[in-house]
C-alpha cells in the first residue's frame, strides 16, 4: 500500500515546525536511520534526526525526509520534500507507529481493487462502480465535470442535511456562495489542480460536512473530481485511498465521455483561433464567416486577456469563469485561447478609455473575486488587427506584473496604452542596445547612481515642471529644488527646459526601470 507526504503532514501537523512538499511521491516504505546512507529510493520515507541528517544528498530524485528537530541550514534540502517536527514534540516510537499504522493494507481497500478490476473486465459504467465505491465508503459520492456539473452520483440510502450538496444535486451546477469560495481558496485550488492529492473542503458558515475531492486529470488539465461527504461516519485513510483508486479507474471511460471531455468549438471560437494563430490569415473567407455570426467588422474593438494570477492550471476555473465572465459582459464576445480567457469587446463606434466603460466597475469587482489579472489592448479597429491586439494584452500583464510586482494597491487590470514606451524599449534593454537610449551625459548621472536628483527629475517628467509641487512632493525646499536643477545642468549638462533633452530622459528613465525590474544590467552595456 502507498500513501504520500501530505497523509502524513496531516498526521504530524500539531507537531510540524516547518514542511515544503514541491513534488508529488507515492511512498510504500520508511527507514529511520541515525547516520547517511548509501542510497536512496524517491519512494521511501526517509526518518532522521536533525543532528543525523545527511549533508550531502547525490541523487537525481526528488528524495522524501521526516526530520526532527530544526536544522540549521535547509538550502541542500531545495530539491526534496520535506516535514520539520519541532524537537521533543513526539517520541520516536510515536513517529514510526504513526506511520506503520498508515503503511498497513487494509483488507477492504484490497477487496474494493479486486471488485473495481472485475467491473471493469464486465465493462461495467461508473454509475456501477460508484455503488461499489458506496459499499466500502458508506457516505455519498458525486462526479463533477470541468465546468462543476453533476454527471454521476451514489447516495444511497443517505438523507443528505448539506445545503451545498442539496444545491447541487437539484440543480446540476455548484451552490453561489460555495463556488466563489472555493475558486478564490487559492490553497485548495493549488493542492486540487496542480497535484494528484485529495483535498479537504469544509467551509463553516454554509457547510455542515467536511467533503473530500480527489481530481481526475487529463493532459495537465483537471477535466473533473469525486467528491465526498462526511456525513454518515468519519473518513479514514483508507477511504481516501478508495477514491483515489476510483478515480484513477473512471479515467479512462471519462475521457470518452461528453459529459467531461468537450472536444467541440463554437464558431467564434475556431475563428478566433485561427485569427490570432495565424500571420496571415485568409481574410475574406473569415469575413464570410463572421458576417453569418452578425459580427459587427467596422468596430473599434478592445482585446482583453484574463489570465489567472495564481498561475493554476485550471480548466475547470477557466470553463466557469467564461459563463460568468460572459453574463458580465453580455453583448461581447468571449472565449478561451490557450488556458486564458479572451474577450472582444465591441466599443461601438466610440474611442472612450477600457476603464471609462459602463461594464467596467462590475468586470473589476468579479476579477478581484477570482485572481485574476488583465491586459488591455490599444483600441484597434478591424479584425487583421486582433493578433497584433492579442501580443499587446499579454505585454500590458507582463509589463504590468514586472513594474508593479509587490506594491499592494497596484492594478489587476493592465493597459497597454500606459506601457507603450516600456514595450518599444524593452528589445534595446534586452539584447544590450542601451546606447541606443542612453547618451554620454545621461549615462553619466546614472552611472553616478545619485538618487536624489535622479527622483527629482522623475518628479519633474511626472508633473510636468511644475515646481510648486515637485518640492512639496519630494518634501524639500523650493530653493533645494532650484539648487538640484542648476546641478543638473552645470554638472551633468542635462537642460531640464530643453524638450529634446526631456524626451532622451523620459525614454532613458524608463529603460532604467526595466533593467532594475528585469533584473538586466545596464552599466556594462
Amino acid at each position: 500500500m502507498y500513501i504520500n507526504l501530505n497523509e502524513i503532514l496531516d498526521k504530524f501537523l500539531p507537531y510540524t515546525y516547518d514542511y515544503k512538499i514541491s513534488f508529488y511521491t507515492e511512498i510504500i516504505s520508511f527507514k529511520f536511520s541515525t547516520k547517511a546512507l548509501p542510497s536512496y529510493s524517491p519512494y521511501c520515507l526517509y526518518i532522521f534526526k536533525e543532528k543525523n541528517l545527511p549533508k550531502d544528498i547525490l541523487v537525481e530524485d526528488v528524495i522524501n525526509f521526516l526530520i526532527i528537530g530544526t536544522p540549521k541550514e535547509k538550502n541542500y534540502l531545495n530539491n526534496c520534500n520535506y516535514i520539520i517536527l519541532e524537537e521533543n514534540s513526539i517520541s520516536t516510537f510515536d513517529i514510526i507507529k504513526t506511520i506503520q499504522g498508515l503503511l498497513n493494507f487494509d483488507d477492504a481497500l484490497s477487496s474494493f481493487k479486486e471488485k473495481l478490476i472485475f467491473s471493469i473486465e464486465k465493462n461495467l459504467s461508473i454509475d456501477n462502480m460508484l455503488s461499489i465505491a458506496y459499499e466500502y465508503l458508506n457516505n455519498p459520492i458525486i462526479v463533477l465535470n470541468s465546468k462543476y456539473q453533476t454527471c454521476y452520483f451514489e447516495i444511497g440510502k443517505t438523507i443528505i442535511d448539506e445545503p451545498v450538496w442539496e444545491f447541487q444535486l437539484e440543480h446540476g451546477y455548484p451552490h453561489p456562495e460555495y463556488s466563489l469560495k472555493y475558486n478564490h481558496n487559492k490553497k485548495n485550488r493549488l493542492l486540487a489542480e496542480n497535484s494528484y492529492e485529495h483535498i479537504i473542503t469544509f467551509f463553516d458558515d454554509i457547510m455542515k460536512h467536511r467533503e473530500i475531492s480527489v481530481p481526475i486529470k487529463h493532459i495537465d488539465f483537471a477535466i473533473g473530481r469525486i467528491s465526498m461527504l462526511e456525513v454518515n461516519r468519519p473518513i479514514t485513510s483508507s477511504d481516501i485511498h478508495i477514491l483515489k483508486t476510483l478515480a484513477k479507474l473512471m479515467y479512462p471511460l471519462m475521457i470518452t465521455d461528453d459529459k467531461f471531455i468537450n472536444s467541440k468549438t463554437s464558431k467564434i471560437d475556431s475563428i478566433m483561433y485561427e485569427l490570432i494563430t495565424c500571420e496571415k490569415p485568409n481574410l475574406l473567407l473569415i469575413k464570410k464567416k463572421l458576417s453569418n455570426l452578425n459580427f459587427n467588422l467596422d468596430s473599434n474593438m478592445y482585446l482583453l486577456c484574463l489570465n489567472d494570477s495564481d498561475n493554476i492550471n485550471s480548466k475547470s476555473k477557466i470553463n466557469y469563469l467564461r459563463q460568468i465572465i460572459q453574463n458580465t459582459l453580455k453583448n461581447h464576445y468571449v472565449f478561451i485561447f490557450q488556458n486564458n480567457i479572451l474577450v472582444l469587446y465591441d466599443n461601438k463606434n466610440s474611442f472612450t478609455p477600457f476603464y471609462k466603460v459602463d461594464e467596467f466597475k462590475n468586470f473589476s469587482e468579479l476579477i478581484k473575486d477570482y485572481t485574476l489579472c488583465v491586459g488591455v489592448s490599444k483600441l484597434f479597429k478591424g479584425i487583421s488587427n486582433i493578433r497584433n491586439a492579442y501580443f499587446e494584452s499579454l505585454s500590458a500583464i507582463n509589463f504590468g506584473n514586472h513594474i508593479n510586482p509587490y506594491e499592494q494597491n497596484r492594478p489587476i487590470i493592465y493597459h497597454y496604452d500606459d506601457y507603450i514606451l516600456h514595450d518599444l524599449i524593452y528589445d534595446f534593454v534586452a539584447k544590450q542596445k542601451l546606447h541606443y537610449i542612453f547618451d554620454s551625459t545621461i549615462m553619466n548621472l546614472l552611472k553616478e547612481n545619485n538618487q536624489d536628483l535622479i527622483t527629482t527629475i522623475r518628479y519633474y517628467l511626472d508633473l510636468n515642471g511644475n515646481l510648486n509641487l515637485i518640492s512639496e512632493k519630494l518634501k524639500i525646499h523650493y530653493n533645494t529644488l532650484k539648487y538640484r536643477i542648476e546641478k543638473l545642468k552645470n554638472k551633468y549638462s542635462i537642460d531640464l527646459k530643453n524638450s529634446d533633452t526631456l524626451i532622451k530622459l523620459r525614454l532613458s528613465l524608463v529603460a532604467l526601470e526595466i533593467s532594475e525590474k528585469y533584473n538586466l544590467d545596464f552599466e556594462n552595456k
